[in-house]
């Protein structure tokens, strides 16, 4: 009787470990995230004012990942919940709002199955919300940084041929079902106020952008040359033509399209050392239907000193408008697109991100730009523990006006500020890792003319030292793994179980 149990849970485990194998063969995947960060905060994103009291949060995002790669299809998605501890009321109640979404979805299609397309390695339609990153992320990123992070909803052409790779990639958007009445596209995220008054929706783009686009087109090319990299990017987004004003939102028939396109280089010398340089002019029409005159250029270096010590001096030009120039209708100020701006601008985010930085001219918001001249340096303890040290000199890259004198076309000091960013790494295990880290901004009164501050416009009165610090613990299970471990040791219990069985019958036997 024992053994008949036996061999029926071992015909079980067996059936189990067989279908398990055959869902493995079609390369199935599920992982996922834990993500805590405690943030002290004095002056992050924008400076204070003096007086100002810091704040304190802690926000988490949780995230389940499902994938599966077969012969013709892939198939992927990810849940996420995002929020602050503490927004929710402790029991359930439906005025507290969903704040579960879905952070990607998407399927791909592999189509290369005729005589032509055989020679490529991959041709694909992936269709649906996904993550759009290429490179260093400078211009599109994955905004990992951000707990909710950076999706779009859109259609990618995917090639491979040899040593090319070919993107294509096509969105339209629409705020909901629309019958019988054009295809405008009012901005989103609508306006959402806090118990403070604030606006607390999260910007659509870079730099405080409060309109998502309404269309956009993309080419990506790149040609890998030895262990180095060059890259071309063709960038279309078409915003939704607005005869109204930016609060009160009229639209009209049309868009205003934006173009940006340029070329990027990703090198190593000697497999130890790394080089990125890039360069990408903007043209056409802004969002709010202004000419558009402007060009960034990137040059970062990583040189490896031993085998636990890298350094690298870095320079980023973002092209600005000359706020003492009343007249201009023509924007000069490059828009970094829909990239990753907390990687390279300094970890307290005062640059590209939420909180814009300009000075209004005759009632119109012009940004100077921005010149950051950074050096970078990872110090590598174990291979457990590392740290990362970072050291930027902003500069305004065109005319900040002197409006606290009688002549305007006084100018102030290009000088902005002096950042220090320092991150201290430690990963407990592969899946569990622990992340401490402190900045503070040395501002010049530039900054603080061209940083507003919400309940103060004095510059005077704005602090011109500001801190941040936080505390990340982030666990990443991949639940394949363990389950193929599991199984690994299922087989082996019973392969022992199935000597013993036969041991027992041999003796019997005998």
């Amino acid at each position: 009787m024992n053994m008949n149990r036996t061999l029926l849970v071992k015909g079980a485990a067996l059936l189990l470990a067989g279908c398990w194998s055959s869902w493995a063969s079609a390369q199935l995947s599920i992982t996922g995230q834990y993500r805590t960060r405690s943030e002290f905060r004095y002056g992050q994103g924008t400076l204070p004012y003096e007086g100002a009291i810091p704040s304190f949060f802690t926000s988490h995002r949780m995230r389940l990942n499902f994938g599966m790669n077969a012969d013709r299809y892939r198939f992927y998605a990810s849940i996420q919940d995002i929020r602050v501890w503490g927004q929710d009321a402790s029991t359930i109640n439906q005025i507290d709002g969903n704040k579960l979404g879905v952070n990607e979805a998407w399927g791909e299609v592999v189509i290369n199955d005729s005589t032509f397309l055989k020679s490529f390695s991959n041709f694909s339609l992936k269709v649906g919300r996904q993550n759009i990153q290429y490179d260093c992320q400078r211009l599109l990123g994955g905004l990992d940084w951000l707990q909710q992070g950076r999706r779009h909803d859109a259609i990618i052409l995917r090639t491979h041929y040899r040593t090319w790779k070919m993107d294509a990639g096509f969105a339209f958007n629409q705020h909901r079902e629309i019958k019988n009445n054009g295809t405008n596209y009012f901005p989103i995220p609508v306006p959402v106020n806090g118990t403070d008054g604030a606006n607390i929706a999260a910007p659509a783009g870079t730099n405080g952008i409060s309109n998502m686009y309404k269309a956009m087109q993309y080419l990506y090319l790149s040609k890998e040359i030895g262990y180095s990299k060059l890259t071309f990017l063709f960038f279309n987004d078409a915003f939704q033509k607005n005869k109204g004003t930016s609060t009160n939102f009229v639209p009209t028939r049309g868009v205003w399209s934006r173009q940006t396109f340029g070329v990027a280089y990703y090198g190593q010398i000697k497999r130890r050392h790394k080089i990125e340089a890039g360069a990408y002019y903007q043209g056409n029409k802004d969002r709010t239907g202004k000419t558009m005159d402007a060009y960034m250029a990137f040059l970062q270096t990583d040189f490896q000193i031993g085998r636990k010590f890298n350094i690298g001096p870095g320079v980023d030009y973002l092209s600005g408008n000359n706020t003492l120039d009343s007249t201009s209708t023509v924007n000069r100020a490059f828009d970094p697109l829909y990239g990753t701006p907390h990687k390279f601008w300094g970890y307290m985010d005062y640059f590209y991100v939420a909180d814009p930085f300009f000075q209004t001219t005759n009632g119109v918001n012009r940004t100077p730009g921005l010149l950051n001249l950074n050096i970078t340096a990872r110090y590598k303890f174990s291979d457990k523990t590392s740290l990362y040290v970072a050291a930027h000199q902003f500069l305004a890259a065109n005319s900040v006006a002197e409006k606290r004198t009688s002549d305007l076309t006084d100018k102030m000091s290009s000088n902005l500020g002096t950042e220090i960013d320092m991150v201290l790494n430690y990963n407990l295990t592969k899946m569990v890792g622990f992340e401490l880290g402190y900045s503070v901004m040395f501002a010049t009164e530039t900054m603080a003319a061209i940083k507003p501050v919400a309940g103060t416009t004095n510059i005077a009165s704005k602090d011109l030292t500001a801190h941040w610090a936080y505390f990340t613990i982030n666990i990443r299970p991949d639940f394949t793994n363990a389950i193929n471990t599991q199984l690994r040791e299922l087989r082996r219990d019973l392969d022992a179980a199935n000597k013993s069985i036969k041991d027992l019958q041999d003796a019997q036997g005998k």
